[in-house]
């Protein structure tokens, strides 16, 4: 079994552009994500796709590993796809270009997880939220079936309380969502040949597509945080946890 961690690192994002060059410490975003990630015993190999000759030069220069594509992606999968395209392997694990707080030990237990239950997609969600989080459009949640199978992402507060105003924290049923997913080969390759769904389209969620389809996606639990960094404040408060 071989499994390849392609971490996606796009130049042009909107809140944050140039975002994997931005520094945190002494290093830049894209070096404290492969490097992170990089601990993760379960990966064989670790690959930046990336549509930019800066994030290129950045890896090959703190010894990572990049590989070019389109500048014509509308996602990150599409671009790990583009990759995966001409690599031999079982399953592929997407960690996300700005996710430096992911658990190494937490990508192994996601990937494992959709092994030992014989699943095609898997992906993670931190067990503790906030109510400002609950009520944040920015932070994606996730709720479970019994068998620990997503039943719905949104960035909505799901579910809706009907009968009252307010929720109390432990009594959350939505989960955290974490930008890291795990897919067989193939099931990657049919995800990325599929036309965005109507759903994915409203919420700006990509996996939305695959619930529609009828997939399931195996959610695993953590009680570790991984706050992702989508704007200069996070830079900045990121600064205070590297």
């Amino acid at each position: 079994m071989r499994v390849v961690g392609v971490i996606p690192a796009r130049y042009g994002s909107t809140r944050l552009p140039g975002k994997p060059l931005k520094k945190i410490g002494s290093k830049t975003l894209i070096d404290h994500v492969y490097f992170n990630a990089k601990k993760a015993n379960i990966l064989d190999d670790l690959i930046v796709a990336t549509d930019h000759e800066e994030i290129f030069e950045e890896v090959k220069k703190f010894g990572g590993q990049a590989k070019m594509t389109s500048t014509s992606h509308n996602s990150g999968s599409d671009r790990i796809a583009e990759v995966i395209k001409n690599i031999d392997c079982d399953y592929v694990v997407n960690v996300q270009g700005d996710e430096p707080f992911i658990k190494p030990s937490d990508i192994d237990r996601m990937v494992e997880n959709v092994i030992s239950n014989g699943c095609k997609i898997g992906s993670l969600a931190c067990s503790r939220i906030s109510q400002d989080e609950f009520n944040d459009p920015n932070i994606v949640k996730v709720i479970l079936d019994a068998n620990g199978y997503a039943i719905y992402f949104s960035r909505h507060s799901i579910p809706y309380l009907r009968d009252r105003e307010k929720i109390q924290e432990d009594e959350i049923p939505a989960l955290k969502h974490i930008g890291a997913y795990v897919y067989t080969r193939e099931m990657l390759l049919e995800f990325t040949s599929m036309a965005p769904s109507a759903l994915e389209k409203m919420e700006k969620l990509e996996q939305l597509r695959l619930l529609e389809a009828g997939y399931k996606i195996y959610i695993t639990k953590t009680d570790h945080d991984s706050p992702g960094i989508d704007t200069p404040e996070d830079l900045k408060l990121a600064e205070g946890e590297l």
